[in-house]
């Protein structure tokens, strides 16, 4: 009966690895465009279909969801993305962050977001590692 998740993924954004949270960030040496990510970001929020955005194919139920809120930060080499919303879909955060990810590298345009809702897996991006996603809060 959870009302709101909230999601926070964590990337290094360094050449140089971070040795005492490697377990906890996603090592990522290329660097990232925060602004073009944070514009994508955007495109993200409202009550959409994340059918691209889940990785389970025999998923039954609607996979109609609602973001209301995704934040991306950065402190040092450090980029943190917070996603709240209403529910997630299978691995649903992790291919967010991925899409934002090839956004950041130039590889995917923002504007080409919209037409992601309600598209097949292949059109998203990528699956990043679980290593540096945290379920921060649940709301009931």
């Amino acid at each position: 009966n959870a009302r709101m998740k909230t999601y926070t993924y964590r990337i290094w954004n360094s050449e140089k690895p971070c040795v005492f949270e490697r377990r906890f960030v996603y090592a990522f040496p290329e660097m990232l465009d925060l602004d073009k990510m944070q514009q994508a970001a955007k495109l993200f929020l409202g009550e959409h279909d994340f059918s691209a955005f889940n990785a389970n194919k025999k998923m039954k139920k609607s996979t109609v969801r609602r973001i209301d809120s995704l934040q991306i930060s950065r402190n040092g080499e450090e980029i943190c993305i917070i996603v709240t919303g209403d529910g997630f879909l299978y691995n649903m955060v992790r291919i967010i962050v991925g899409t934002l990810i090839e956004v950041g590298l130039g590889k995917r345009d923002a504007s080409s977001i919209p037409a992601l809702f309600g598209a097949k897996r292949e059109e998203a991006g990528y699956l990043v590692p679980a290593q540096g996603l945290c379920l921060m809060e649940v709301n009931y």
